[in-house]
């Protein structure tokens, strides 16, 4: 990717692991040589570098727990020990010359985005800072050991360390150790030292589940084998996927079945290799199979069976000096304390602190639990990818497949943003939260859905494993639509106007084809038949017909209300049916002489689950029947009846598309006129920003679908605004005391260069701007959300925006309707649908 900033690298990718490296050999294969791989540690490796604890090996076949670019027909054994996977690693980083990219003992503090760079800047611990347009996390789910919370840890004066941070430094021969924990590590380190220690005293909260290992080691023919003849490697490869893989159905859909899969096998082994009735008891799991992680040892169970092993169910009140004391009194005594307590699995990317637009941390972000889309991208912070993130953990297959599936993803993210000539790409809010809904219900019929766990964090929320297959993973991966990401890039036309970008067309050929279908047609209806010679009854009878076209969003709540005189539709999202939490005031457009809440109900329909509060439609009156001044005041009248109910006016939205961006404005400068408490903030959708009929910036190349010149002037003179009516001429005022706006544009719309002026204009006064520019969009393309994955994302940004500035106003918008105002009108329900 090019770049002007010299110093701006292409990616940076934190962690070394599979994950990591994988991502660095894809760059290379693509020919990007501009990243940087940073590693905390001393050498490549991640986990595999540092659990170097006795006996440490992985629980999935050697053939599959590696890249399928890089097959090793050496394997020792069907389960790889930890050096040998250490091994694999270096060879990968030697093999595909990754070192030169790579910096060691080097950790990263925390990432900031850089709106006015379009990348990411990141502190290292050291101080220095690094600058790249993307970021890529590979530090995995297990990178981060968890410490027991015990009283008196400190107070203990003999070794004691996790382990993942082994201390091979200290003789076990002939000491008394303690273990706290028996998870996965545990499982593995118990065994392997127990012949050495003279007692092993084994702490168990609760027991797990076993099943043996079928390990052995690859004679040196079956390795000459597969290095003479590469389709074996390729098939037991595939062998071996399919086995796991059908594991899916009892962890994902068919919990029963892990009665024979699990339950039994374990209980033979149970039976076997424990003798005692008693200690069987013991090492009986008493919740449901699969909840908490299945652990892979054919010694584990037989090694809680030797003299010099005791296993400690009670639990523990403190660590003394000599010791474990348990609740029941007893001291066991110790001379070494091993933790085997596991990972802070669910605490992502800490303690990195990793902060997105508008200063918003990722922790902040996941504050009700952690969540990602594919378990990669999130909304808010552009161009940041984490690896093996969220809900991409697995209970029955290799992790390294589904690593592959993500940086094939990302790939392709980075050729749509090179295609578009985009600099940022995030993805869309909807769709973000639509996929981890469904993640979650998934998740709802899994093994997992059942006690607590390491899977679970403290919220009951499950951020960690995949409710699926692989394979659905993959598919996920590679088919997708890349219209789920929003690509934009700073405006090449308003270069130093902060927060102005030009979203580009999203990477869809379905997309291009539907909007070219929709374009077409909007020329030669709307275009062609509203406007001069009709007068404003036909043009109104058409603009109803085209509204047959654009059908609503569903599960909202619809209702009629009056205040006054004025008629207003009522769209809520379900459950939010009352304006107590927030609303937004929306006008529409039609050049102030057409239009109203049902030729606009596509839009509105998709805002108020945006937004998550009440949209409120005002049906004012038009022109050329009622002009200037009728539709600001109806629009000030709902205004007032919304303040009148209770709710503060920094929790009300003012938004308006074309001539009703036009009032919008008006509303905003004559609440501050009158000395009001100013909205939240102002949503404005191809605004009209002056009014005279012969004035305003238009686009000269008449590329809009929807709009010509010739209505344009006829609507305003039927609206006949006033030339000193101050509301109505927003760019010769000053507009400092108004709300923040977020503008939307198309831009092949003739009213593109209204936005930008006020944009510039209201920057100049202070404002906080957000202008975006929709490439090969036109005129309120935004009503055409059921149709166009981009006018669905654009609605989506509205609702964002909306509760973005609901959460941001000044705590003085509770304000009271000052004494002087007019009285509001009073509001009467009229009719409910929905």
């Amino acid at each position: 990717m090019a770049d002007t900033n010299p110093d701006m690298l292409d990616a940076l990718i934190i962690g070394s692991g599979f994950a990591g490296l994988g991502m660095a050999v894809a760059l290379r294969q693509a020919g990007e040589t501009r990243f940087l791989i940073l590693e905390k540690g001393g050498d490549v490796g991640g986990v595999w570098r540092d659990n170097a604890y006795p006996g440490a090996a992985c629980d999935v076949p050697s053939h599959l727990y590696s890249f399928s670019f890089e097959p090793k027909p050496d394997w020792s054994r069907s389960f790889a020990t930890q050096p040998e996977i250490l091994d694999y690693l270096r060879h990968c980083a030697a093999k595909y010359d990754l070192r030169r990219h790579l910096r060691l003992h080097t950790e990263v503090r925390e990432a900031a985005w850089d709106e006015a760079a379009q990348g990411w800047t990141v502190t290292l611990a050291s101080g220095e800072t690094l600058q790249a347009r993307q970021l890529i996390t590979a530090v995995g789910q297990l990178s981060r050991p968890a410490l027991p919370n015990i009283p008196g840890l400190a107070d203990f004066t003999g070794p004691r360390f996790h382990s993942a941070q082994w201390d091979h430094g200290v003789a076990l021969e002939g000491k008394r150790v303690a273990v706290i924990g028996t998870g996965a590590s545990a499982i593995q380190f118990v065994p392997a030292i127990a012949p050495r220690v003279a007692q092993l005293s084994v702490f168990q909260r609760s027991a797990a589940y076993v099943l043996p290992r079928p390990d052995r080691p690859y004679s040196t023919a079956e390795q000459d084998a597969m290095r003479r003849q590469p389709w074996r490697m390729r098939l037991r490869r595939l062998g071996i996927y399919l086995h796991y893989e059908s594991q899916a159905l009892a962890f994902t859909r068919f919990k029963g079945l892990m009665r024979w899969a699990v339950g039994v096998p374990f209980q033979r082994l149970l039976k076997r290799q424990v003798p005692d009735a008693a200690l069987r008891q013991r090492l009986t799991p008493d919740y449901p199979i699969g909840c908490k992680r299945i652990l892979l040892s054919s010694t584990y169970l037989a090694t809680m069976a030797r003299p010099n092993v005791a296993l400690v169910t009670e639990g523990i009140r403190r660590i003394t000096p000599t010791g474990v004391e348990t609740v029941d009194g007893r001291l066991h005594p110790a001379d070494v304390l091993v933790y085997g307590t596991g990972f802070a699995a669910t605490e992502f990317l800490a303690p990195m602190r990793i902060t997105g637009r508008d200063g918003r941390t990722l922790d902040e972000a996941w504050r009700e639990g952690a969540a990602a889309y594919l378990g990669l991208t999130v909304p808010g912070f552009p161009n940041l990818f984490t690896l093996y993130g969220p809900n991409t953990n697995l209970g029955h297959n290799s992790i390294v497949y589904m690593l592959e599936s993500q940086i094939a993803h990302v790939m392709r993210c980075r050729r749509a943003m090179q295609q578009a000539g985009a600099t940022a790409l995030e993805v869309d809010p909807g769709r973000f939260g639509r996929f981890n809904r469904w993640v979650q219900r998934r998740l709802t019929a899994t093994v997992w859905n059942g006690c607590r766990s390491w899977y679970i964090d403290a919220r009951g929320h499950n951020p960690t494993n995949w409710p699926g297959f692989t394979l659905s993973f993959r598919a996920w991966t590679r088919w997708s639509s890349l219209s789920a990401y929003r690509l934009s890039r700073p405006l090449t036309e308003a270069p130093t106007l902060t927060g102005a970008v030009e979203l580009r067309e999203p990477a869809s050929r379905t997309e291009a084809l539907v909007a070219a279908g929709l374009r077409s047609l909007l020329r030669h209806s709307f275009r062609l038949l509203v406007g001069p010679p009709l007068n404003a009854p036909l043009q109104r009878a058409v603009a109803r017909a085209l509204t047959l076209t654009m059908f609503a969003g569903g599960g909202v709540q619809r209702r009629q209300e009056r205040v006054g005189a004025v008629p207003v539709e009522v769209l809520s999202p379900p459950g939010r049916s009352e304006a107590a939490d927030g609303a937004i005031l929306y006008l529409h457009g039609g050049a102030f002489c057409l239009g109203g809440p049902a030729t606009h109900r596509s839009l509105s329909s998709r805002l108020a689950p945006a937004a998550q509060c009440p949209v409120w439609m005002v049906d004012y009156r038009l022109a050329p029947e009622h002009p200037y001044p009728a539709g600001l005041e109806d629009a000030l009248a709902v205004w007032r009846a919304l303040r009148a109910r209770g709710l503060p006016a920094g929790r009300i939205v003012i938004a308006g598309d074309s001539a009703g961006g036009a009032l919008a404005l008006a509303l905003a400068l004559r609440l501050k006129a009158l000395g009001e408490a100013p909205a939240a903030g102002l949503l404005l959708l191809s605004p009209v920003t002056d009014l005279r009929p012969e004035g305003g910036p238009t686009d000269p190349t008449q590329r809009d679908p929807m709009l010509r010149p010739g209505w344009l002037t006829q609507a305003l003179r039927w609206y006949a605004a006033p030339a000193d009516a101050p509301e109505h001429q927003p760019l010769r005022q000053d507009l400092a005391g108004l709300p923040p706006l977020f503008i939307q544009v198309g831009e092949e719309e003739i009213l593109r260069g209204h936005a930008l002026a006020l944009a510039r204009h209201a920057r100049a006064c202070g404002l906080p701007v957000q202008l975006e520019v929709h490439a090969r969009r036109w005129h309120v393309f935004q009503l055409q959300a059921g149709y166009l994955a981009s006018a669905a994302a654009a609605v989506q940004a509205l609702g964002q925006a909306s509760q973005r500035f609901m959460a941001q106003a000044a705590p003085a918008s509770a304000a009271t309707i000052p004494d002087e105002s007019p009285a509001p009108w009073p509001t009467t329900p009229q009719a409910a649908a929905s």
